[in-house]
């Protein structure tokens, strides 16, 4: 798994949704990790489980998975 040092936090909205973590953005594509499709709840946090990015919905998460 693809690993960093310094996991960030990223604020998220609604209007985000459907969330998916693509890698952090200092790292090349061809050695990144591959775009993973997050599940979050509303008024809550999810961390990729390929580079410790923690996602944090600030809002109701209606009509998405």
């Amino acid at each position: 798994m693809y690993e960093t040092q310094n996991p960030a936090t990223v604020n998220i909205t609604p209007h985000d949704l459907p969330l998916h973590c693509s890698g952090p953005k200092d790292t090349l594509g061809w050695n990144g990790h591959p775009r993973v499709f997050l599940p979050v709840e509303s008024h809550s946090s999810i961390e990729c489980p390929y580079c410790g990015t923690v996602y944090k919905l600030e809002g109701e998460a209606k009509g998405h998975h």
